[in-house]
């Protein structure tokens, strides 16, 4: 049976993992009507584009280029660029972080009382 300790160091390490690769997601609004989606986890030192957040959005492959003159393609492109936006999802964040709160708080709790079961059942 694992020790409280040892599950205390997992879940600084997971809590550790969770910092450096937090969730994003993004929102595209355009005439008000928004399209959120999440863009899953990515390192805190490099968040995604929002080129990257607009494909995901649109579910466009990640070579898609229109059929339009180059100059109209970089015009639409820098507009739509305008209209979507990418954030760290704190709502997700803090979610996952009391999961794993809750996760580790039953988990010693549950090794302390095996032990003190074993410690009863071998005397």
């Amino acid at each position: 049976m694992p020790k409280p300790k040892h599950l205390l160091v997992v879940a600084t390490a997971i809590l550790l993992l969770m910092v450096l690769f937090p969730p994003y997601f993004g929102v595209y609004d355009q005439s008000g009507v928004n399209r959120h989606t999440s863009l899953g986890w990515h390192p805190i030192w490099n968040p995604p584009s929002q080129a990257e957040a607009y494909r995901v959005i649109h579910d466009e492959p990640h070579d898609a280029v229109p059929d339009v003159p180059e100059s109209d393609r970089r015009r639409a492109a820098e507009e739509r660029l305008a209209l979507t936006r990418v954030g760290f999802n704190k709502v997700g964040f803090v979610f996952q972080l009391i999961v794993l709160c809750a996760v580790t708080a039953v988990g010693v709790v549950i090794v302390r009382r095996w032990r003190r079961m074993t410690r009863m059942m071998a005397t």
